[in-house]
């Protein structure tokens, strides 16, 4: 092994146990978010072998779920006593999830150095290692880190698949196409991604071959595409199928009851084909139905809230501008803009089809779904989708690095340590993470709320300072005074828009609990009836 080498696998060790660390001590004290419970029932369903979806919060769990269960179904086969009642604990799924949040920080790593090299590797995972959000979502038992993983894998087979060829590659491409399917339902979007990739890409190609009226090769061409297209379909079907236990595979189409009305309509201009059998496992199909009839419903979320304003049954279009704003570190968003203009003033030594198409394509995509067609917006987890991607992207600052200035070296110096000291200030309540431009911290409750700020995870923070505080008023039902708190979802009106509007007009918290739960105190002269 040369020296090279060994320091590429000493930087990714490091980093590695870096974030291991990161994820492992930030985790003791807190509480089970809202999610978690369901998803681990749901995963623990699969392994009995039964992935019906009976409740209506079934919607969006997924088989992936399985393995933060696991350890739970093992300790079935295991003696009383203290291992077993550690397996038994839905908190130690989240060690799973750390597990995998792992292997993504690997493919992070691996795809950068294919592209840009030993030190871009470097670059992009220690990018990802100090990545807040990540942080946050890895140690959940939820899927939003599984589908950042997922969708990062397919992309970096399919990436090597077009570039490279070979069976053995598309197999790879399509087994793990297939398997995002199982992470969580926004990686369904890898489909038209993969589609809108190869149409791109065939451009060039296609208007050459017509200008030399080479219609043996087109269509040639065209039958390759239709292969490739039936291969990565029957892959993908038969993993999904292989997921949900093939579970009412081959339902016919009629016998569904769709609720979402997209479903509805699909089904009734399909009528000469309600015969026919849906060969897809019932829940996926089901699944996806009520995510959509939720979402357009609102029945899976509360009020959307965004800076001081509340609304019900629409959203905020750009919801998601606003939240990479002031949720991704602002060091992080310098070394984006750095990368882009870096990448666009030395773009002859790329070749963009060839690579970076594979990395724009999910961020533009899901970027422009979640801001202007996705309805749910309650948090920056459905954004950490495009997270890794842009680490990977920002590698390719080091492919230029050697020509750079003294000056840019120091700066992009500065900005990772700027990174570092930002995301260390927060530990350990990654959740409620706000870069520098909310300075004051008492106040994001003004920005954003949801699971931005609470998703129910800082209860055992609570329980201490109502132990120390023991006068202390939460979540009082009536205007009152003396010392209040009030959780940040409560106050901003994520409920009861009405109920904290006598206390977020008139009065300012003093103090915050894990920044989830903020602290007033109002003199008793205070009048009730303040609006």
């Amino acid at each position: 092994m040369d020296k090279t080498t060994k320091n590429q696998y000493c930087c990714l060790i490091l980093l590695l146990l870096v974030l291991l660390f990161l994820n492992l001590f930030s985790i003791h004290h807190k509480s089970l978010t809202y999610d978690e419970d369901d998803h681990y029932q749901y995963g623990m369903k699969i392994l009995n072998g039964e992935p019906a979806r009976v409740r209506k919060w079934d919607d969006s769990k997924m088989p992936f779920s399985a393995f933060n269960a696991l350890p739970g179904k093992m300790a079935e086969f295991l003696e009383p006593g203290r291992i077993k009642d550690f397996f038994v604990q839905i908190k130690t799924g989240r060690f799973i999830t750390i597990l995998f949040s792992l292997l993504l920080a690997i493919y992070v790593f691996k795809w950068s150095k294919d592209l840009y090299g030993p030190l871009a590797g470097c670059f992009s995972l220690l990018l990802y290692t100090f990545s807040p959000n990540i942080i946050a979502h890895s140690r959940l038992v939820t899927t939003d880190l599984y589908a950042a993983l997922a969708v990062t894998i397919s992309s970096y087979y399919f990436w090597r698949f077009l570039n490279n060829g070979g069976w053995k590659a598309a197999l790879i491409s399509a087994l793990t196409l297939g398997l995002s399917q199982l992470a969580k339902y926004s990686s369904i979007y890898l489909y038209p991604i993969f589609i809108l990739i190869i149409l791109i890409r065939s451009i060039p190609v296609g208007v050459r071959l017509a200008q030399k009226h080479n219609m043996n090769n087109i269509l040639k061409s065209l039958r390759r595409l239709f292969f490739i297209v039936i291969f990565f379909a029957a892959v993908s079907i038969f993993v999904i199928n292989l997921g949900f236990l093939f579970y009412h595979s081959g339902t016919p189409l009629s016998e569904y009851k769709f609720k979402s009305n997209l479903l509805k309509t699909i089904q009734v201009k399909c009528k000469t084909l309600f015969p026919l059998p849906v060969y897809l496992p019932y829940p996926f199909l089901q699944g996806l139905d009520m995510v959509k009839y939720h979402e357009d419903t609102n029945r899976s979320f509360e009020n959307i809230y965004l800076l001081g304003e509340i609304r019900r049954g629409q959203g905020f279009k750009g919801y998601y501008f606003y939240v990479f704003l002031y949720k991704i570190p602002l060091a992080m968003q310098i070394l984006v803009i750095l990368s882009i203009v870096s990448y666009l003033v030395h773009k002859r030594k790329y070749h963009f089809l060839r690579d970076e198409l594979f990395l724009w394509a999910p961020i533009i995509f899901y970027t422009i779904y979640y801001n202007f067609f996705f309805k749910a917006q309650i948090g920056i987890r459905f954004l950490i989708v495009i997270l890794p991607f842009l680490y990977i992207f920002c590698g390719s600052l080091f492919r230029t690095i050697k020509t750079g200035s003294m000056w840019l070296r120091t700066l992009h110096i500065s900005l990772l340590a700027w990174l570092v000291i930002s995301v260390l200030s927060y530990f350990p309540h990654y959740i409620s993470y706000f870069n520098e431009l909310v300075w004051d911290r008492k106040q994001a409750y003004k920005i954003l709320a949801d699971s931005n700020i609470d998703w129910g995870q800082n209860n055992w923070y609570l329980e201490q300072y109502i132990r120390n505080h023991p006068g202390a008023h939460v979540n009082p039902m009536n205007p009152t005074t003396g010392r209040i708190v009030v959780n940040v979802n409560r106050l901003v009106g994520v409920y009861k828009p009405k109920r904290y509007r006598w206390l977020r007009n008139n009065h300012k918290p003093v103090d915050h609990i894990a920044y989830s739960y903020l602290v007033y105190d109002i003199p008793a002269e205070a009048k009730e009836n303040e609006r």
